[in-house]
């Protein structure tokens, strides 16, 4: 695709608008709407194309792109148009200001996930001023409440395709990213990740009620607060036991061997032998621990009136991201017996399942893949868990391989700037983001295979 400084510039201006989502009953509508005008303006040959129909669910936007042969499972793009606050104090730029500095762009969204909606708006657009039609029906869902659970935007438009029977060949969601050289273990170059799974979801809350008193004279359990401190230290030092060797990780470094230095292609290549050793490894960094086993962290904590006065109450907020192969159930179980305590109370507030596992064999894969190393011809392309949520948890109900990515060139400490402060992407990034795009327009016609090594 043709990618021009006004192309920059419509994406400076969707960043300048605070689409802000704070809470599930609480998001700046006036922005969201400012935002869906703005993009209504920028892209007229899109608005006006007689094989384009724009249909709204709320704040939310679905796209259907007809294409010519209708025989064709159709696919499904998601991106979202809310973001998260920010402290501005903490930011070197307005976070959101748009700006340009030494070939960045800084702004809440330019990560998560305008990038992505505006990187799929450019290739459409350029695609359809060519007076093309594509040979397969796209579907694209820009959503406007991802941030607080898509439960008014992903989830309508969920129900009405249900209704319809709607069914995707595939469909890819924001996701993982392309990790800059370095970042994958025994491999020097940059490695892009598809997620093919995504972990759950739990929001747990514990709460005590205890007689309270004057602290002058505290029992032995220290009341409520010290009663819930032995909770989150008994639950920090009990975590879920790992699972690796039966989730997405396997095929993650059978895929990887390959291109590994030779120790650790013996290693990626036998996990029926090494996974003990591999998972140790795994096991000492938080990030990669996250890949291989549900987590629980502690959020939110509340308690106490008076500096003299034991509480009545107390409680503590659970963030859990759920594993493929654990449950909800396995996750309050847990909880449940490393407290070991009846006066504890476990209340589940909001929760959904991990996702199953997509295929890497699928024509859906291939076509990622291929358009990947379009893109970045430097890098392996592997199967991956995404810890984060997106709306595909909602989507995924209409068809069978979910993906989840987004053609960002990020190092391992770049990922810190999802929801962090001086979110940022390069301008040549985003103009790969609207390239990576243009290319998996043109790729969704066609066939491609993806070949593995053999075992060693």
């Amino acid at each position: 695709a043709v990618v021009s400084t006004q192309s920059t510039g419509r994406f400076q201006e969707a960043i300048k608008l605070q689409t802000i989502s704070y809470s599930v009953h609480d998001s700046n509508t006036t922005a969201i709407l400012l935002l869906l005008d703005h993009i209504q303006q920028q892209y007229p040959t899109m608005h006006s194309s007689p094989f384009v129909t724009l249909e709204m669910f709320n704040l939310s936007s679905l796209y259907i792109i007809k294409g010519t042969n209708e025989s064709i499972p159709p696919v499904l793009l998601a991106g979202h148009i809310d973001v998260v606050p920010a402290e501005i104090e903490k930011w070197s730029f307005l976070p959101f200001s748009g700006s340009v500095d030494n070939g960045f762009i800084y702004g809440r969204g330019t990560l998560d996930n305008k990038n992505t909606v505006f990187g799929v708006l450019e290739a459409l657009e350029y695609f359809l001023s060519s007076g093309r039609q594509l040979k397969r029906t796209l579907y694209f869902a820009v959503g406007h409440d991802e941030e607080v659970m898509g439960l008014y935007g992903a989830t309508a438009i969920t129900e009405e395709l249900k209704k319809r029977g709607t069914r995707f060949g595939f469909m890819m969601d924001e996701g993982c990213p392309v990790l800059k050289e370095g970042s994958f273990p025994g491999y020097k170059g940059p490695v892009g990740l598809i997620g093919v799974a995504e972990k759950g979801f739990a929001t747990i809350k514990l709460n005590i009620e205890h007689p309270g008193g004057h602290a002058s004279a505290p029992p032995p359990d220290g009341g409520a607060i010290g009663i819930l401190k032995d909770a989150i230290y008994n639950l920090r030092n009990n975590p879920m036991s790992h699972m690796f060797g039966q989730g997405v990780e396997v095929a993650m470094f059978e895929h990887a061997a390959v291109s590994q230095s030779i120790f650790l292609r013996i290693l990626s290549s036998n996990l029926w032998f090494f996974s003990p050793l591999v998972a140790a490894i795994q096991s000492l960094k938080d990030a990669p621990r996250a890949q291989i086993t549900s987590t629980l962290a502690f959020t939110q904590i509340s308690g106490g009136v008076k500096d003299n006065v034991l509480p009545n109450s107390a409680s503590v907020t659970i963030n859990s991201r759920i594993l493929p192969g654990h449950t909800v159930d396995d996750i309050v179980e847990h909880v449940r017996k490393i407290i070991n305590n009846a006066d504890i109370k476990i209340d589940v507030i909001y929760a959904n399942e991990a996702s199953p596992i997509s295929s890497t064999e699928s024509e859906g894969y291939n076509v990622l893949h291929h358009t990947i190393k379009q893109i970045f011809p430097e890098a392996i392309v592997l199967p991956g868990l995404l810890t984060g949520g997106t709306d595909s948890k909602y989507y995924g109900e209409l068809c069978d391989d979910v993906y989840r990515f987004a053609p960002s060139y990020l190092s391992a400490e770049d990922i810190k700037l999802f929801h962090g402060h001086d979110e940022l992407i390069t301008v040549k990034n985003y103009e790969q983001t609207i390239n990576f795009f243009y290319h998996l327009l043109n790729n969704l016609d066609k066939s491609f295979e993806v070949k593995l090594h053999d075992e060693l």
